[in-house]
């Protein structure tokens, strides 16, 4: 092992001890900068230790804000249309919903309006809900729904999946969503997640569609990057160059 290895390694083996010791109290690890003045070295064999530590699922790096310490328990796949409730079913934890806000109301929005989410009285659902594992807050849903196809939504829907409840009690067709991923600081959700208001968290804007192209949802979702990571495959196209 050569020097460089060595305390790349240095490096990567520091984090994880602290991570262990909850040193980071609020998930927080040191910047590049610091950790090269630390163990005088350069940036980039600090890089190559925290893109180890990624890679293996220690972490997480949120781009011109850091690097997180990663809870491994939770989690979200990309690769196919799902709620929350059925994003953690395999968990070992359980899941419920503080609602803090379900009623259809006026809207001028445009982007509601021609995406077919109005009635003829200018209403849509407006749904916020507050999702829970395991007594923890993990994610903020701010979502209208198309109140043309949803006379109701009873409060055992909104516990648990609405997607379920679509489905299964409304009998739509769900097909696809357009999601927007980028990432924004908790600031004023803050309070509702339980965290600082610089916490980093995963913003997703999300329109869903039924097989027949009606839009049934639009809504932002924020996720706590600290406990729920978001898993995807990619498929390679070919004939590109």
């Amino acid at each position: 092992m050569n020097e460089k290895e060595y305390l790349y390694i240095k490096i990567k083996d520091y984090i994880l001890d602290n991570i262990q010791n909850k040193v980071y109290k609020d998930g927080k690890i040191e910047s590049e900068n610091q950790l090269a003045k630390k163990f005088q070295v350069s940036r980039m064999t600090v890089r190559q230790a925290l893109l180890s530590l990624q890679q293996d699922g220690a972490i997480y790096v949120v781009p011109k804000k850091g690097a997180y310490v990663r809870d491994e328990n939770s989690f979200k796949t990309l690769d196919g249309l799902q709620s929350f409730s059925e994003d953690v079913a395999s968990l070992q934890g359980k899941t419920h919903s503080q609602i803090l806000l379900c009623q259809k109301e006026q809207c001028k929005i445009s982007s509601l309006c021609s995406l077919g989410l109005l009635n003829d009285l200018g209403e849509v659902w407006h749904v916020i809900r507050i999702r829970y594992f395991d007594e923890e807050p993990i994610a903020y849903e701010d979502s209208y729904y198309n109140t043309n196809l949803i006379e109701s939504i009873p409060d055992s829907a909104l516990n648990g999946s609405l997607y379920a409840y679509f489905e299964e009690e409304l009998h739509l067709d769900m097909d696809y969503s357009k999601q927007k991923i980028d990432a924004c600081l908790a600031d004023t959700l803050a309070e509702y997640l339980e965290v600082s208001k610089n916490t980093p968290l995963l913003r997703i804007l999300q329109t869903t569609y039924l097989k027949d192209s009606s839009c049934i949802e639009y809504g932002y979702s924020y996720y706590r990057v600290d406990s729920y990571s978001f898993n995807q495959i990619a498929y390679r196209k070919r004939g590109r160059r």
